[in-house]
């Protein structure tokens, strides 16, 4: 994973040009050590103090500015008003997220729509798609299981009542 973590660092400093000072490679280097995670600035906070301690939250928001300019992580709205971060690069490109709205657990899917979907957009609409971002909403199987038995438990009591 250290290898890893290494070859990717060198892609994005080649892409970069800014300075990749010991602070960013440090806040670069969790978000592709948790490249399958959605994190808040909290969160990446929590994983980085430990790191250095000299890294507030002002050089994590100012970094992450940094990162969302030059398309190094993406910013995702997952309807809790809390925004979340993911690597954008070294990924699958337009991978769609299942968020469920008891719990707010993230699920990643790709391919839900059919390959050729920018290519008719552009055909039928003359719209250039350069990406695109896919939420559903709805309820992971633990809380839609749940909802249904909290629903038949309220009904076994109207039932009663009647």
């Amino acid at each position: 994973m250290k290898l890893e973590v290494e070859s990717i660092m060198e892609n994005i400093m080649k892409k970069l040009n800014i300075r990749l000072t010991s602070q960013r490679k440090i806040i670069l280097s969790t978000f592709i050590e948790n490249m399958d995670k959605h994190l808040t600035v909290n969160e990446l906070y929590e994983m980085i103090k430990d790191k250095n301690k000299l890294i507030g939250m002002a050089t994590i928001y100012r970094t992450i500015e940094i990162l969302l300019k030059n398309d190094i992580i993406v910013k995702h709205d997952f309807g809790d008003s809390v925004p979340k971060y993911e690597l954008g690069i070294e990924r699958k490109k337009n991978h769609h997220h299942l968020i469920c709205k008891r719990c707010g657990k993230v699920i990643e899917v790709s391919e839900l729509l059919k390959d050729d979907f920018q290519k008719k957009i552009l055909a039928t609409e003359g719209f250039q798609c350069t990406g695109y971002t896919l939420k559903i909403f709805g309820y992971c199987d633990r809380c839609r299981i749940a909802l249904l038995s909290e629903k038949n438990y309220i009904q076994d009591i109207i039932n009663k009542i009647i």
